[in-house]
């Protein structure tokens, strides 16, 4: 086992970041009020609880104030824990 650098972890970290971004952009323009419910209806609150609802399912913390209705959004959901936990374990592996 190798020790972690600085630089090591800063990646991962903008990986990270980067992934739940993308997650959040992809459902900003996807999601319905169907879909999720506790979505604000202005645009710029909408992406940031969408953000948010990434980074809590991201982390298993899951509040429960934004979470999933419908029958795809939670597949969609479903399928991005499965990813990230495939993600996370790769990576602690390789470490």
């Amino acid at each position: 086992m190798s020790k972690i650098t600085f630089k090591e972890i800063k990646k991962i970290c903008i990986f990270i970041l980067a992934v739940n971004i993308i997650l959040s952009l992809f459902l900003f323009l996807w999601v319905t009020d169907e879909d999720m419910n506790g979505l604000p209806k202005n645009n710029k609150d909408r992406f940031v609880s969408l953000f948010y609802y990434s980074i809590t399912t991201f982390t298993t913390t899951g509040y429960g104030d934004v979470y999933a209705k419908s029958n795809r959004m939670k597949l969609v959901s479903s399928l991005y824990m499965i990813l990230i936990f495939s993600v996370t374990g790769s990576f602690l592996f390789d470490f």
